[in-house]
């Protein structure tokens, strides 16, 4: 730590000394400082590297009070010849040990084991016809297990299973009106024979759908429909977004946002009375509804979908509503 020091101070004094010199020119206390400051420097470095031994510079050991003396190291007693004796003599007997202090402490194991107290007689008396036999009339309190009814708690009944969507439709299907029903009956075989046909005949049937569609319903309107809602929501101003499912799973639908939705007029404006006969509807609800389709090419009716397949295998229209009623 010394030559550390010694290096720490002798950098700030080549500092100290440098730094005046560039400044302010050579001047004596610039110069002393510079030496001063080499010096330590030289002085720092070499006691780092050469680490020297500076025995005037060790502090003498000082002893704060006195510890205990060590204790003499025993020495061994050697019996020479001269000590054992004689063949005649009779050996001399060792000291007996001295007995055990009867106050030393003991542990469990090695006193003795204490006396137990004799055993005290004690007369009994018993009184006949008082106290019964502990086992006596004991059968007749415990309860036959073959003979016993066991009871079992009522089962709680089971809630009746909810019907899923596709039987939720089809419960719909004989309340269809003649139009709807053929409407239906066209789009499901025309997907049905889409999903079969090869590739390179598939754009044929779209129009041959589109004739069938337009044969089965005489118009754009159409009244007394059925479905079951499948989205109801409100846009950003308001006005209500419905998706009905058809009993075939064909959607009529709503624009979904007022952009697209200009020229159509299919959102319902909140306020009116359409749109609060639809506030009293949810999700999953079967409904009969009126309205209007949209006439336009190649389905008939204005598709919502963009490709041929998904007209085909998923077919959803636009439609304006103008009533509905919840079945």
């Amino acid at each position: 730590m010394l030559w550390i020091g010694l290096f720490i101070v002798g950098v700030f004094g080549v500092l100290a000394g440098v730094i005046p010199l560039i400044l302010n020119g050579a001047r004596a206390g610039s110069i002393v400082t510079l030496a001063f400051g080499l010096a330590l420097l030289v002085s720092g470095t070499v006691g780092v590297v050469a680490r020297p031994d500076l025995v005037a510079l060790r502090l003498p050991r000082i002893v704060l009070g006195g510890g205990d003396e060590p204790a003499p190291t025993p020495v061994a007693v050697v019996k020479t010849t001269d000590s054992l004796p004689a063949p005649d003599e009779p050996a001399k007997a060792e000291p007996a040990a001295p007995a055990a202090s009867s106050d030393a402490p003991k542990d469990e194991s090695q006193m003795a084991p204490a006396k137990l107290p004799e055993p005290v007689t004690v007369t009994t008396t018993k009184v006949v016809g008082v106290e019964p036999e502990p086992m006596a009339n004991q059968s007749a309190q415990l309860p036959d297990a073959g003979n016993a009814e066991i009871s079992a708690a009522p089962a709680a009944p089971a809630a009746p299973a909810q019907p899923n969507d596709a039987e939720a439709l089809a419960a719909l299907v004989p309340q269809q009106p003649r139009d709807e029903a053929a409407f239906t009956k066209v789009v499901t075989a025309a997907r049905q024979e889409y999903e079969g046909a090869n590739f390179d005949d598939r754009a044929a049937l779209q129009s041959g759908r589109a004739a069938a569609i337009c044969g089965a319903v005489k118009g754009p309107a159409v009244q007394n429909w059925v479905g079951r809602i499948k989205e109801i929501d409100k846009d950003a101003g308001g006005r209500t977004i419905v998706t009905v499912s058809l009993p075939d799973g064909t959607l009529v639908k709503t624009w979904n946002n007022a952009m697209s939705d200009i020229e159509d007029k299919t959102l319902i404006v909140a306020g009116t009375p359409l749109a609060t006969a639809f506030a009293k509807l949810a999700q999953g609800d079967a409904i009969r509804f009126s309205g209007t389709f949209f006439n336009d090419e190649p389905d008939c009716f204005r598709s919502s979908r963009l490709s041929l397949d998904q007209s085909m295998t998923e077919p959803s229209f636009l439609f304006r509503f103008n009533d509905v009623e919840k079945l």
